[in-house]
This record gives C-alpha cells, sequence and structure tokens, in this order.
C-alpha cells in the first residue's frame, strides 16, 4: 500500500500542522511515513506545499513526491492549488477548499486569481472535489479550523489512515482547539461522504 499526498495552502492556513497530523498517524497505525514542508518566505499568506508519504513496507527513499506520482492534491487555497496539478496523477483526486484565500502576492493582482472552472482546467480531467472549508471552519471557531476540516476531507477521500485515529493526532496536536479542531474534522469529512460522522 502506498499513498503519496501534496498539501498546498498559504501561511497561517495550517498545511504544516495537517501533514504533520496525517504523517503521525500513518506512522501510529504501523506505516512508514515521510513529510516534507516547503515554504517561500515561511511568513503569513506566503505560499507553503506539504508533501506526505505514506507506504508499507516503505515510503520511499525521499519524503519529496515527483511530478505525476500524488495519488491526492489538498489544496487550501485556490492559486496554490494549481500548482499541485503537475504533482497530481492522471488517476488522482483533488480536494480543494473552495473559498478564495488570496496569497500576498495576489492581492496586487486581483485578475490573475484563478476562479474554479480555471483550477479545474489546470488539473486536466482529473476528478476535483470542492469543499466549502471556510464556512465548516467557522461554525466550530477561528478560520485556522480550515486545515481540520481540509484533513476530514482527505479522510472521506481516501480512508487509508484509520478516521478516529487521525482525529486523536489532531487532538494533541493543538490541545486547546482539541472539540473545535474534532468537530470540523467531521464536517469535513461529512462533505466528502455524505456520511454522519
Amino acid at each position: 500500500m502506498r499513498l503519496d499526498v501534496v498539501v498546498s495552502g498559504v501561511g497561517g492556513q495550517g498545511v504544516v500542522t495537517l501533514a504533520k497530523v496525517l504523517a503521525a498517524a500513518a506512522l501510529r497505525e504501523g506505516y512508514d511515513a515521510r513529510f516534507l514542508a516547503q515554504s517561500g518566505l515561511a511568513q503569513l499568506g506566503s505560499p507553503v506545499l506539504a508533501h506526505v508519504r505514506i507506504g508499507t513496507p516503505a515510503a520511499g527513499p525521499s519524503p519529496k513526491i515527483p511530478r505525476g506520482a500524488a495519488h491526492l492534491a489538498v489544496g487550501l487555497e485556490r492559486l496554490e492549488a494549481v500548482r499541485l496539478a503537475p504533482l497530481l496523477r492522471p488517476d488522482g483526486v483533488a480536494v480543494l477548499s473552495d473559498e478564495p484565500v488570496r496569497p500576498y502576492g495576489a492581492r496586487f493582482r486581483p485578475d490573475a486569481y484563478p476562479g474554479r472552472d480555471q483550477v479545474e482546467r489546470a488539473f486536466g480531467g482529473r476528478r476535483v472535489r470542492w469543499v466549502p472549508a471556510h464556512e465548516l471552519a467557522r461554525r466550530h471557531g477561528p478560520p485556522a479550523l480550515v486545515s481540520a476540516v481540509m484533513l476530514g476531507a482527505l479522510a472521506g477521500a481516501s480512508p487509508v489512515v484509520e478516521r478516529d485515529l487521525l482525529v486523536a493526532c489532531l487532538r494533541e496536536a493543538r490541545p486547546g482547539l482539541a472539540d473545535a479542531e474534532a468537530e470540523a474534522f467531521f464536517e469535513g469529512y461529512q462533505a466528502i461522504t455524505g456520511l454522519d460522522a
């Protein structure tokens, strides 16, 4: 079994937290897991990209996922999600937040910010699942809960790591928001599966 996941967004959205929680849960479940985070200026509003490789017996020698190899692409922001398209396999699935959050550079060129149709074209016919992540996060607390919503959506799209183990690791990652994080996770899970958690 192997699952390669790429996650993108902007600083402050919880991209790194989402990827770390996924890797930690995979390790606890007995899989090999590798994690790599790449960020631009490492500041609020700057691009952030994370790679998570999960597998048995080994997730590969490098945590960096090559072009065309990711099974799942998780985008917390549209412009950065477009950059995931070349990394996704032809049979891969993109799970994307549908509310625009303009990264720092796009604030000066609003005409360059992609709409949903442009994002879907960038993925070239691959399956794209949209999640109202910001709306769902706001039901339970601060916008930072978007990462928990999207982790739940990822769990619904690919049940490689056991759902309750993901929730347990998520609760440990930010104990001060544990209940809100769990509720937001299940909102994302339900948005993808249509099932009550």
